[in-house]
């Protein structure tokens, strides 16, 4: 697995206005993961928001009263998500800093109550471990650490959907899909995939305790993006 951050920065550079107009419609992606922070998150968390794009969660937390730093790997993402935060007055709750998943030096170790890593980015990282490492080592000894991560399982019907049935064994023993697999606006570059067990024991491996794994709505990533329109 080669990583390139270049690469990955310079995909979210380019799609960062598309992306927040895609984050502005509701769906099922966004809606369950609310919920599933709203249980977990106490009124005195001081929140990480770990590749965080334009601001969507870190937004919605800054508006219930919550701190919040927003970290991203791309310029572009954190510029369109700190002019969200201006105009939406949130500039004393949220701080955006541009900051790789997996090297977050720049925060001392027990800082934050909460991280979360939702859209993604320790399956675009490719180094989940890592990341997932990091996610630790920021977050306090009794802190929750939410994290959303591609699955095999859909990526796999997509192959088949797409006749792709030559990548189908060697991405079962990888879980590594090649760039443009994944139907989506960031489907540019290569990505890790996890089974719920093994999602379960990389969060063991790090010293965390799994409390829950839930699923989001996939098979609408079967759907072409011009069929989608």
């Amino acid at each position: 697995m080669k990583y390139d951050p270049k690469k990955v920065k310079s995909r979210y550079d380019e799609i960062a206005d598309e992306e927040d107009r895609q984050e502005k419609k509701p769906t099922l992606r966004t809606e369950i993961p609310r919920e599933f922070i709203k249980k977990y998150i106490k009124k005195t968390d001081v929140v990480l928001d770990a590749g965080g794009g334009t601001g969507y969660w870190a937004i919605k937390l800054g508006k219930l009263g919550y701190k919040v730093v927003l970290t991203d790997i791309s310029e572009n993402m954190l510029k369109v998500a700190k002019e969200k935060t201006e105009k939406e007055g949130l500039q004393d709750r949220i701080e955006t800093k541009l900051v790789d998943i997996k090297d977050m030096s720049c925060f001392p170790s027990n800082h934050f109550n909460m991280a979360l890593a939702e859209g993604d980015p320790v399956s675009y990282c490719l180094d989940a471990k890592k990341a997932i490492e990091e996610l630790t080592r920021v977050t306090k000894v009794n802190g929750n650490i939410i994290v959303s991560v591609d699955s095999k399982y859909p990526t796999i019907s997509w192959m088949i959907s797409n006749r792709s049935f030559d990548k189908i064994p060697e991405f079962t023993e990888s879980g590594i899909a090649k760039g443009g697999t994944k139907g989506t606006l960031a489907g540019e570059f290569d990505f890790q995939t996890f089974t719920p067990e093994e999602l379960k024991e990389l969060f063991e491996v790090c010293g965390l305790r799994v409390v829950r794994i839930i699923g989001k709505p996939i098979l609408i990533q079967l759907v072409s993006r011009e069929k989608k329109r």
